[in-house]
């Protein structure tokens, strides 16, 4: 299984840079999203992961930091990217 590690700044460019990576790696299994060095995460990666939560794998979230859970807290997008991951 091969693992996405999101960069520790999680803005547009490098949303834009994960894109290419996650469509290949996205399948029928859960793509392992590694967000431990999580600091900042702007839309356009939330976007992005929300995206990838939604397709027939899904996402399996490994280690997200304090600063990615807030985020997604904030954002309101708990049942989407934590319940989805954890399906």
């Amino acid at each position: 299984m091969q693992t996405i590690t999101l960069p520790s700044k999680c803005d547009r460019a490098a949303a834009s840079a994960l894109i290419p990576e996650m469509c290949d790696a996205i399948g029928v299994s859960p793509l392992a999203v590694d967000a431990a060095k999580v600091e900042r995460i702007g839309q356009a990666m939330l976007q992005l992961l929300v995206s990838a939560a939604r397709t027939e794998g899904g996402i399996a979230l490994a280690n997200p930091s304090e600063a990615f859970l807030a985020a997604v807290r904030l954002a309101g997008l708990e049942t989407v990217l934590l319940e989805e991951a954890a399906r």
